[in-house]
């Protein structure tokens, strides 16, 4: 009985999809400890993982601009092999960053103090 619509590449994509959608939902509630504990390293890992959510979406898009190459035929294996050299390669552009961390980072922090510093105000 052959089953139309489930291959091992649909399989693939929904996966890729649910680890996608599970990192933003970490990276949030990441973020939202780290302001309600008033944490500056939680936060600025939270800035960290921010830029490299950033960097994988934007590698994925500019990576879609390029033409296929129809020398070397499509197939499971290279395309496997394909996603985690992307993910090789995002990885190590995560490790150098952008510089957006740190910009969003300084941002955030200086929110935090002044939320700290108004709620440490009220208190007294």
């Amino acid at each position: 009985m052959k089953i139309d619509g489930i291959s091992t590449l649909n399989m693939q994509k929904s996966v890729t999809y649910n680890k996608e959608v599970s990192e933003d939902q970490a990276f949030e509630e990441m973020l939202i400890n780290a302001y309600s504990d008033g944490d500056k390293e939680k936060l600025k890992k939270a800035c960290k993982d921010f830029e490299g959510i950033l960097i994988g979406m934007m590698y994925k898009q500019m990576k879609k601009t390029v033409p296929e190459n129809k020398f070397f035929p499509k197939s499971y294996a290279r395309e496997m092999f394909e996603e985690m050299l992307d993910d090789e390669i995002i990885n190590n552009a995560k490790e150098t960053g952008l510089g957006i961390a740190d910009v969003l980072y300084r941002q955030l922090s200086a929110n935090l103090d002044r939320i700290y510093n108004i709620n440490s105000k009220d208190s007294e």
